[in-house]
């Protein structure tokens, strides 16, 4: 965890208290009183208190659990000084006290939920200071907001920022928190590259980390859809054996994310995963158990279950969608299939979870049948039996409905509006993973709006848009309307990734306890100023506010607007996709806009870049840090990526001019000298941290210790695996080993093709060759081949690196722009 100290000494006021104003000399006098009975997360939330507050004044103040009858009138069995009282009067016997006598009238928050209250009563000589939540989990926000008004504190996934004070004071310190939305959170995914940006590479350490962020940011909601771990040796021991420690899943699929070998044993990761569901429910998170047809996506059968059950009823008639056998949805007219479903999520209940709240993503992503009215049949009828199943143990528990199968695959608007008629209200959340979809507002075109329950989710970012490039524009409006309405249960993000875009992230904090700085500028220039030093912050919004024009040019993975779809990532895929070439006269003037309006979000990008090379060539430790360096990498990189989709479209039209004689070969060489430049300077940037190297992430897996006697056995095959789940066409992003060993090869071989055409003078249409396809296996072959120890990045060590690699991606991002002139 990265702290910061030192720089932060005064601020401005803060929810109408003056923060360091003068009052009694508090440091060595302060005892925590945590409550006798209730959740654990009341004693974690002393503790917590304790640890702040030393990190803050350097004195730790003690922590001691009151006494069941403790009394304020009983002074001779209460410490000196002032108090701090963790929990309500429901569990904390002083707090009552103190209503009792007249202290106060009430705490003013509902009970059992998510409200808080800081409150600061002068009594009897000393003040008691009443940190107090409906729950244990709201008790726990309340410390951390109080060190965040009181004493500057911020909280980030990467790191606290924690300013150095002699005091902290709270005099008629006086505060009521409630949240807009009853569900606030994180999805987690299962794809795997990088540790910074997957999950599965977490170790319990990363994941204490992560939930105790979570808590700080105030999210109540998490889901861990990482897989499934050992839940089928769990279900079922006699049938499902665990999988080789010392070599590839036999369900594995080479070169693919369908490459499932666990990098650790698949033992210990269910010990992991015991643990870290464990510790998020010692601090009120809840977490939806799986529920309903369950095995397909990343929750697959092993092969070994149906080996030993060669007669277990599986669909024949699937359509589309994931053809591995071991992905199949079982048979949904028997009832041994449903026995089935139900006996792996009564164990994940029994040994992982917790029975308070479901999820179900019913038949997502297949079609099957005769037609398109069958398979809408089949889907509706998993609905039914997924909701007769769990109603039968669990009469009153909610399910989430997950949204991403009404996407397509079949769905009308109106069959999701008959859907959700058949669902009962009170039980039952559509979660709407894509909320900021930017071709539909789907929750209003499914009739969600208004009448039934729903949670607003941010889709983000599939596997591969690993940047920063959430569109503003769309989602304040969109969440303003949310706001309004009553029916909106929730916000949380559904990401592919994990901590891609810092930024983002913040913003869902902030907003999804209320909404108030939904608007781009309020919530960029709040993020400067509690994420760097006030030396700092000015500068960084400037930067901000021109970096983002150029990271909104992509949203999801298409450039909205009248321009072409770039589905994919297409700069990283350039052997195997035909988006900047097929050059016939139809696609010019939709390439062109597309280039202009690139043009135009790119064009504060080299002052934006200047700018950061400025910051980092200052050696001031209270203007740069850890954080400012990964958001300048950030958006450094976010510019490249960008910057290399302009470089080719802008290549694709001279290409086309070449050919039409409207342009001589010498322009066509320019720009194919532009986009190695770029891309070469996209890892040049990306080479100056491990967030970005596979070989960092890989060694990382070492680090873990062991837990109840489990050992961490790394899987000899990870590498191989760690290549596989990475290199593929879905998975493709900003990994430093794939930029310089694949990406820049492929590039390579594009432009021999192109320029041997122009060399030969073959002007018929610009289509993309077969031996694209041979030529990109040649270049994976030799990837795979090399290990990543000789491919990995060598950082330079001087000082300038940062500024040096930022400048060179501003020149080359500048000829970009100037390029299109």
């Amino acid at each position: 965890m990265i702290r910061r100290r030192g720089w932060l000494q005064t601020v401005a006021v803060t929810g109408g208290l003056l923060l360091g104003a003068a009052g009694p000399a508090l440091a060595g006098t302060v005892t925590v009183l945590t409550p006798p009975t209730g959740e654990k997360a009341y004693s974690i939330a002393g503790d917590a208190f304790a640890g702040l507050w030393e990190q803050v004044t350097g004195q730790r103040p003690a922590v001691k659990v009151c006494e069941a009858r403790a009394s304020t009138d009983r002074k001779e069995n209460l410490p000196a000084g002032d108090l701090v009282l963790i929990g309500s009067d429901a569990v904390h016997p002083l707090v009552h006290q103190l209503i009792y006598q007249g202290a106060f009238e009430s705490l003013g928050i509902q009970y059992g939920g998510d409200e808080y209250r800081l409150l600061c009563v002068s009594r009897d000589g000393r003040r008691w200071l009443i940190l107090a939540g409906g729950s244990g989990r709201s008790t726990l926000y309340a410390v951390y907001d109080f060190f965040r008004r009181q004493a500057g504190v911020e909280y980030f996934w990467d790191g606290d920022v924690i300013p150095k004070r002699d005091a902290i004071e709270y005099d008629q310190l006086d505060v009521v928190e409630q949240p807009r939305f009853a569900y606030r959170g994180l999805r987690y995914f299962a794809h795997r590259g990088l540790h910074r940006f997957q999950a599965e590479h977490w170790d319990l350490d990363d994941w204490k980390q992560e939930i105790d962020w979570c808590v700080k940011k105030r999210f109540n909601l998490f889901m861990l859809r990482t897989g499934i771990d050992d839940l089928f040796q769990r279900a079922f021991p006699d049938d499902v054996p665990y999988p080789p420690t010392d070599a590839k899943d036999p369900d594995g699929v080479d070169r693919s994310y369908d490459d499932r070998t666990s990098f650790w044993a698949l033992k210990y990761r269910g010990e992991l995963r015991k643990q870290v569901l464990q510790y998020a429910r010692d601090r009120g998170l809840l977490h939806p158990e799986d529920t309903g047809t369950i095995t397909h996506w990343y929750s697959h059968t092993p092969s070994s279950f149906y080996r030993s059950r060669p007669d277990f009823p599986v669909i024949r008639d699937q359509k589309t969608g994931y053809s591995l056998t071991t992905q199949a949805i079982w048979d949904i007219e028997s009832p041994i299939t449903w026995d089935a479903y139900w006996k792996l999520t009564e164990t994940h209940i029994r040994q992982f979870g917790e029975p308070r709240m479901f999820h179900t993503i019913g038949m997502a992503e297949r079609t099957f049948g005769k037609d398109a009215h069958d398979s809408l049949q089949r889907k509706r009828y998993v609905y039914r039996q997924t909701q007769q199943k769990l109603r039968e143990h669990y009469p009153d528990a909610p399910l989430l409905i997950a949204s991403w199968d009404f996407i397509g695959w079949n769905w009308t608007d109106q069959d999701v509006h008959n859907l959700l008629a058949e669902f009962d209200p009170s039980k039952t959340i559509l979660l709407e993973y894509t909320s900021d979809n930017p071709r539909k507002v789907s929750y209003r075109d499914w009739g969600a709006m208004g009448r039934f329950p729903w949670i607003f989710g941010i889709f983000h970012g599939f596997a591969r848009n690993g940047d920063i490039h959430e569109d503003y524009g769309l989602l304040a409006p969109r969440l303003q309307e949310t706001a309004a309405d009553k029916m909106a249960l929730g916000l949380v993000m559904w990401s592919e990734i994990s901590h891609n875009d810092t930024f983002m992230l913040e913003y869902l904090g902030a907003n999804s306890w209320q909404p108030r700085d939904v608007e781009l500028p309020v919530a960029l220039a709040r993020y400067c100023r509690t994420r760097y030093s006030p030396e700092l912050a000015g500068r960084m919004e400037k930067l901000w506010s021109g970096f983002l024009d150029a990271s909104q040019l992509l949203h999801w993975h298409d450039t909205r607007g009248e321009g072409t779809t770039w589905f994919g990532e297409p700069q990283y895929r350039l052997l195997a996709t035909s988006a900047f070439l097929n050059l016939g006269a139809e696609r010019l003037p939709r390439l062109q806009a597309d280039l202009e309006r690139f043009q135009q979000g790119l064009a504060a990008s080299p002052t934006v870049l200047a700018g950061l090379a400025e910051i980092a060539k200052q050696p001031s430790a209270g203007v740069r840090g850890a954080l400012w360096q990964r958001d300048a990498l950030d958006m450094a990189r976010t510019i490249a990526s960008r910057a290399l989709v302009a470089a080719h479209i802008r290549a694709g039209l001279e290409m086309e001019n070449w050919r039409a004689g409207k342009a001589d070969a010498d322009a066509v060489r320019q720009r194919a000298e532009l986009t190695r430049r770029t891309m070469d300077a996209l890892a040049g940037v990306l080479a100056l941290s491990d967030d970005f190297s596979m070989l960092a992430s890989l060694k990382r897996l070492e680090r873990a210790r062991p837990l109840n006697e489990v050992a961490p056995t790394i899987n000899p095959h990870s590498e191989l695996t760690l290549k596989s789940n990475a290199e593929n066409s879905y998975c493709r992003s900003q990994h430093y080993e794939l930029v310089r060993h694949v990406y820049r090869p492929e590039l390579d071989a594009y432009w021999d093709w192109a320029l041997g055409r122009i060399e030969s003078g073959d002007k018929t249409p610009w289509k993309r060759p077969a031996d694209f396809a041979q030529r990109a296996k040649q270049i994976a072959d030799k990837f795979y081949e090399t290990p990543l120890a000789a491919m990995a990045p060598k950082p330079p060590q001087e000082p300038a690196a940062l500024a040096t690699a930022l400048t060179e991606l501003g020149s080359a991002v500048k000829e970009t722009l100037r390029a299109g002139e």
